[in-house]
């Protein structure tokens, strides 16, 4: 399994669609912060995209992933006045879901708006790297062109409103999260610091991608040095550049990551000395002390909790 795939398998990634916008001039629409990863596709119009201090203009085809705990507003101009969501999803009592219709009398803009929501991220590395603002623009190139075709898959399943059409359009969404993922990789320069990046460097992703597959294994930083092809001090030197952290001590927070997939995992009832085994520590009390330091509670309070979510 690549890093990535894993990395999103392990937040268990749920999309959710809060429907499609059908919005005419004057309108705007202000979200406050919270814990879900925004995006909005434009599939007609235009708006003007307020959030970080930046101010995006997004034309048809444009999709925008917008970090969890990031407020921001749309409006079809600046100056326009914005308004709660309770607001523009009043016709639909203030749920969320299906064809929302607000605003004026002015030109027509169609959003299709959802979430993205990351369960157990602690220590995952892909939650840690998102940028504050992804912004795919719908300039018809190859990638862009498959960004499209999801897009268009959502549009019909929001227009068919068959049973369990939020379903599949939420299961399209993860699908268009990583396809915006890839587009803004392949746009990020080397000199730019951060996991994704750092997946495919070619120096540091091999490295990456034989930690993440043998976690148990005794590595050192000669060793990863070696599977990278280059000297230890240059290795040490550009990983460390790359994602802010020694290599060791993110190999530490990996095995971690892995030890708290085992513990949650229902079907399973590996003891503990199995999952300290399976993530590299020689005894019990090494594992229990390094994931205490790193999770904040032990183990077993960590499995009980994971198992008491799982019982629900």
């Amino acid at each position: 399994m690549d890093i990535l795939t894993e990395a999103l398998r392990s937040v268990q990634l749920r999309s959710q669609i809060y429907g499609r916008l059908e919005l005419k001039a004057p309108w705007g629409m202000r979200i406050d912060a919270h814990d879900a990863t925004t995006f909005y596709a434009l599939s007609r119009g235009g708006c003007v995209l307020d959030a970080g201090g930046r101010r995006l203009t997004l034309a048809p085809g444009d999709v925008v992933f917008l970090r969890a705990r990031l407020a921001h507003a749309l409006r079809d101009r600046p100056g326009s006045r914005a308004v709660s969501p309770e607001e523009v999803y009043a016709q639909r009592g203030g749920r969320c879901g299906g064809i929302v219709h607000y605003g004026g009398e002015g030109a027509p803009t169609t959003i299709v708006a959802g979430g993205l929501h990351f369960t157990d991220a602690r220590l995952n590395p892909l939650v840690a790297s998102l940028p504050e603002l992804i912004h795919v623009q719908g300039d018809g190139g190859v990638t862009t062109r498959w960004l499209q075709s999801t897009l268009q898959f959502v549009a019909a399943e929001m227009d068919a409103e068959l049973p369990g059409y939020e379903l599949v359009a939420g299961r399209l969404a993860d699908v268009l999260f990583v396809q915006a993922l890839r587009t803004h990789v392949a746009g990020v320069t080397c000199e730019q610091a951060g996991w994704l990046r750092a997946l495919w460097d070619p120096t540091l992703g091999a490295a990456l991608q034989r930690m993440h597959e043998r976690p148990a294994d005794p590595w050192t930083v000669e060793a990863l040095a070696r599977t990278a092809g280059v000297s230890r001090s240059a290795f040490a030197a550009r990983f460390k550049g790359a994602l802010g952290v020694a290599p060791l001590e993110y190999l530490t927070r990996w095995r971690m990551r892995r030890a708290a997939e085992m513990l949650a995992e229902a079907d399973q009832r590996a003891s503990m000395a199995a999952v300290a085994s399976a993530v590299g520590y020689d005894t019990d009390g090494a594992f229990v002390k390094a994931f205490k330091r790193h999770m904040g509670e032990t183990p077993g309070a960590y499995r009980r909790k994971a198992r008491a979510r799982a019982d629900r």
